[in-house]
């Protein structure tokens, strides 16, 4: 029996013992003697077969260790399946006790309820039945009336059953007045009542407020206290503590939005707004729900309102100032009066007309911003005219105004619109500017914004004028450098980008405050003022072209020094009427506007506008010429004594003549060339001659004047074919020298001596020289031409 088992389960043992046998000792004692190379050989083969016997008598443990376990696992899975369904029954059977034993405290709870509500109904209706049966027929009735109330108040109370002592107060309160009302019990056991009912009154207002200013009171159960109260006739307090507990939450909160940080700019103020006025609106329900919608404590509600929008306004207004410096701080800030002023809006659902009370307090505020950002716009506007070189470009109306607004600014005005490039981008900033401060207008701010758009308007139209000077590298009042307009198309190309500005502005603001009510006379008194000044501004910036050209012609007549040679013949011997030319100064004029009239002619100016304003040119001449007709006098070193006074009337008339053939020939006149001749007439007067004793002279003049402009108009031509001349011819010898170099150089192989260097250099100098002389002192030219007229006019005498 147990050799089967000892051969299958104690190899190891077996193979143990013969190892440990007094043969295997003698076999390894000889092994050890002798160390004989054959026999290390034979001792590491029995060696390996030990290992492999070893391995294979391994595996076969595993594997009867593996038939064992899932012999185990069958014969046993039907125990186990019966022990996991017994668990789940067990759950379900702990399940059912549980909802089992929840029933029954159910029940056992509402046993004690129904037992205590039956115990204090049962007292109340004894409470009652007492105070409505008590008679004071005894001072001790009463007194046992008074011990047994206070003590069933007292019970209550420790209990903190409040509905129930209410319900008993407020019958003893009654049953106390009607007492009083009858006057027949004692006034010493009616004060003890009295008191006794007041203390117990006292006792549940105090549990009442703990209860109202615990800071974990829910809305709805302050509510409910509150209604306690105004049962007890206190509603003044009542309003107190709800007012006091919405008050607090609305400082928690303000504190803890600050404290956050990770809101930004826009959703902070976003935040504050929703929170306070939805906690005003929360106010609003609460104490509609105490007092109803009308009630004599609506005002203190309302003044409580007011308190709590101060509050937020003032965090508004250290927000809005703080944003105010960074960049796009205006938008932020409006789009904040817009979040305010639409929760503030939301209100009047509740019958609270907060709005007028929120402009009040914000508009001082926000005028302060839009003032800084006014200033802060002036600087921008300076910044870009510094670079302004007074040409006007041709915009497309839709390319530089608002899509929506293009036929309110220009109605129907070409697409194309004149501006230099200063006045486009003032265009540009003035429409961003305008797409975010009209939101203003809902607080009440029409006055601010005009002002501040007027103060931009002014700002550019200033610098408009300092250009206009002539003064060469205008500095503005911020330090900027402004390029001055010195010729007179320039200047011109400024009244027309003012007069695209005019048109724009106007437009603009009819768009603006288009739904400004006409009843309200001063604020369409304030738009048509605004409108006023526009006009105003534009018409004083065309005088002051006026009077700055006329100051630079009368600068011809002063001195030699500021005299233009170009195209100007002398006067004239004044022995010789025939050969006397108009003044220098008019000459000028002539020059200049032809100049204008030619680019009028390639539609650099519109020509109606153009013509409106030369003709203005022309009456301003005229009206100054009659205030100073004593600057026309020729000097004591231009005339001789004899004849001096003949000469100066017969000069002041060509002058005159000549200024009413320039204004014909322009067509400044065309629609009412009547006002042409009373300017001319009303000149003569002003210099003391008669028009109508002067007519021999008046047709002299006349032709005089014609053969004048004839002749200003051949020297022009004459010197515009010089230079065209003369700078073709240089550059043909820059040409031809370019050449030279090109076969020189291919001639020595690209090698060139120091020599020939400083040779060929020279000839670039000589040639630069030439060129920049012909181009930049053109006054040879000019006298050039003057002296081939003056030598063909005495040739012809």
């Amino acid at each position: 029996m147990e050799k089967p088992s000892t051969s299958s389960r104690f190899r190891f043992r077996d193979h143990q013992n013969l190892e440990n046998s007094p043969l295997s000792n003698a076999s390894s004692e000889i092994s050890s003697a002798s160390r004989d190379p054959a026999d290390e050989t034979e001792l590491q083969s029995m060696a390996a077969k030990g290992i492999n016997h070893l391995c294979s008598e391994l595996l076969e443990l595993k594997a009867e260790s593996d038939e064992d376990f899932h012999r185990n696992i069958f014969h046993n899975y039907a125990a186990f399946i019966r022990v996991f369904e017994e668990v789940e029954g067990m759950k379900k059977q702990l399940t059912q006790l549980k909802s089992q034993v929840a029933f029954q405290r159910r029940l056992v709870k509402d046993l004690v309820n129904v037992y205590l509500k039956a115990l204090s109904k049962e007292s109340i209706e004894l409470v009652v039945q007492e105070s409505v049966t008590a008679e004071p027929s005894t001072p001790s009735e009463m007194e046992a009336h008074i011990s047994n109330v206070s003590e069933t108040l007292d019970i209550i109370l420790a209990e903190n059953r409040i509905d129930e002592a209410i319900t008993i107060l407020e019958l003893e309160r009654e049953n106390v007045q009607r007492l009083q009302y009858d006057g027949d019990s004692p006034s010493d056991v009616l004060a003890r009542y009295e008191c006794a009912i007041s203390e117990r009154k006292a006792m549940v207002m105090l549990q009442l407020t703990l209860v109202a200013e615990n800071p974990r009171v829910s809305a709805a159960e302050l509510q409910k206290t509150l209604v306690q109260f105004c049962r007890l006739g206190d509603s003044h307090l009542a309003t107190q503590l709800l007012l006091k507990y919405y008050h607090s939450r609305i400082a928690t909160g303000i504190h803890s939005i600050e404290s956050s940080k990770s809101f930004s700019h826009g959703v902070y103020i976003r935040e504050l707004v929703k929170f306070v006025f939805s906690m005003i609106s929360q106010a609003a329900r609460s104490f509609v729900m105490l007092y109803g919608e009308t009630s004599p404590s609506a005002s203190e509600f309302i003044r409580w309102a007011c308190e709590e929008i101060e509050v937020f306004v003032s965090n508004f207004n250290k927000y809005v100032k703080h944003i105010s410096e960074l960049s796009g701080g205006l938008s932020t800030a409006v789009q904040a009066v817009q979040c305010a002023m639409s929760f503030c809006t939301l209100l009047e659902t509740q019958k609270l007309e907060l709005r007028p009370f929120l402009i009040k307090q914000i508009r001082p505020c926000m005028e302060e911003v839009l003032q800084i950002h006014i200033e802060h716009f002036k600087n921008v506007i300076t910044i870009f005219s510094a670079t302004d070189a007074w040409v006007l470009g041709r915009y497309l109306v839709s390319g530089i105004v608002n899509e929506a607004r293009s036929s309110m600014v220009f109605g129907q005005q070409p697409e194309y619109c004149l501006l230099t490039n200063s006045g486009r981008k003032f265009i540009t900033l003035f429409q961003a500017i305008t797409a975010e401060i009209t939101h203003l207008v809902s607080l009440q701010m029409e006055g601010s914004i005009l002002g501040g758009l007027m103060d931009l308007f002014e700002e550019y139209v200033v610098i408009l004028e300092r250009a206009i000077n002539s003064q060469t590298n205008v500095t503005d009042k911020g330090g900027s450098r402004i390029n001055s307009a010195e010729s007179l198309p320039q200047q011109i190309s400024i009244l027309a980008n003012l007069s695209t500005l005019e048109h724009f502005f106007f437009g603009s603001f009819r768009g603006i405050f288009r739904d400004i009510n006409q009843s309200d006379s001063f604020q369409q008194g304030e738009f048509n003022s605004c409108m006023l000044f526009i006009q105003e501004v534009n018409d004083r910036l065309r005088a002051h072209f006026c009077q700055q050209l006329i100051n630079r012609m009368m600068s011809c007549k002063a001195g030699s020094e500021h005299r233009p040679e170009a195209c100007i013949v002398n006067v004239g011997d004044h022995n010789r009427l025939c050969d006397v030319m108009p003044s220098a100064a008019f000459q000028v004029l002539f020059l200049e506007l032809r100049t204008v009239n030619k680019l009028a002619e390639e539609n650099v100016f519109e020509l109606d506008w153009l013509m409106e304003l030369l003709r203005e040119v022309v009456q301003t001449l005229f009206l100054w010429i009659s205030n100073n007709k004593e600057m026309w006098a020729l000097t004591e070193e231009d005339l001789t004594r004899q004849n001096s006074d003949v000469y100066d009337q017969k000069l002041f008339v060509l002058d005159i003549h000549f200024l009413v053939e320039i204004a014909r020939n322009g067509g400044y006149f065309s629609d009412n060339p009547a006002i042409l001749a009373t300017l001319k007439n009303s000149a003569f007067l002003s210099a003391g001659l008669d028009p109508k004793r002067y007519v021999d002279d008046e047709e002299w003049a006349k032709n005089a004047a014609t053969k004048a402009i004839q002749k200003l108009i051949e020297i022009q031509e004459t010197k515009s074919l010089l230079q065209d001349e003369l700078i073709g011819t240089c550059e043909e010898e820059q040409h031809e020298s370019q050449n030279k170099r090109a076969s020189d150089s291919s001639r020595d192989d690209g090698r060139i001596s120091s020599a020939d260097e400083v040779s060929i250099d020279e000839s670039e100098a000589a040639v630069n020289t030439q060129t920049i002389t012909l181009y930049a002192d053109s006054s040879s030219v000019d006298c050039f031409a003057r002296e081939g007229f003056e030598e063909e006019k005495w040739a012809s005498s």
